[in-house]
């Protein structure tokens, strides 16, 4: 009896296990349009991060799920933090580019998807110089009324 209610048990969180794998299933026209979608959320959030357009970058984030952001080996409990440090941070700057040299967008759900990108900003300060900076980034994206917007990031750079 043990045996076989064992046996039984083992096979109920086999089934449990492989069918948590499997996920949602979305067609392929459905992650393609997820992946335009919010690889066109990805790029105007871009462009405001070179335009040092603070405030319309935020609007790209939902920070609910309080899930952190890690920026540079730090991490950050909640967007606020990071994003008054990246203003104050920016006073000294007068353009910056960003070039994605590889991005990848991995559609998870309905509502969830990854995206990892990495490439070269280059970034002039106010006196003159410039310097460039290799940047590795991921970002968790979540659909909330419509719109896709990063619940979680992390970001490193290395000069």
């Amino acid at each position: 009896m043990k045996k076989t209610l064992s046996a039984l048990l083992v096979c109920i969180l086999f089934y449990g296990f492989v069918e948590s794998l499997s996920g949602q299933e979305l067609s392929g026209m459905q992650k393609a349009s997820i992946e335009r979608q919010v690889d066109s959320v990805f790029h105007s959030m871009v462009k405001a991060s070179e335009n040092l357009e603070f405030d319309k970058l935020s609007q790209g984030v939902d920070d609910s799920f309080h899930a952190g952001f890690i920026a540079n080996n730090s991490y950050y409990s909640n967007y606020d933090s990071l994003v008054n440090l990246v203003k104050l941070r920016s006073k000294g700057l007068s353009k910056q580019s960003v070039t994605i040299l590889k991005e990848k967008i991995t559609v998870v759900s309905e509502s969830i998807v990854l995206l990892t990108a990495y490439g070269d900003a280059s970034i002039e300060l106010n006196g003159g110089n410039a310097f460039n900076v290799k940047f590795y980034w991921s970002f968790v994206y979540h659909k909330a009324d419509n719109n896709w917007k990063v619940i979680q990031s992390h970001q490193s750079n290395v000069r």
